[in-house]
């Protein structure tokens, strides 16, 4: 798996179905932890966030991924995963 992999190789690595995240940043800001929370995401090696789109995003979920994105780009490393689901 690419997480143990860059584990090995000395990397900090963070994993989350996007869902929990999104709830995660939700209390984050309630609590005041939002912007300890999106330093400590900025900083992590590797983000891999999977499910994505599997749920609708309010506006406010899409600013907060917005943030962690635009911290982390060309700085670190994010990986995005989601699996097709027919109908």
């Amino acid at each position: 798996m690419l997480a143990t992999q860059a584990c090995r190789h000395g990397l900090s690595v963070r994993y989350f179905r996007t869902s929990r995240l999104l709830e995660s940043l939700n209390i984050a800001h309630g609590d005041g932890r939002f912007s300890k929370l999106i330093a400590q995401l900025a900083k992590t090696d590797l983000l891999i966030l999977d499910d994505w789109g599997l749920e609708k995003m309010s506006l406010g979920q899409r600013n907060d991924l917005l943030e962690i994105m635009e911290d982390r780009h060309g700085l670190k490393s994010t990986l995005i995963t989601s699996q097709a689901h027919s109908q």
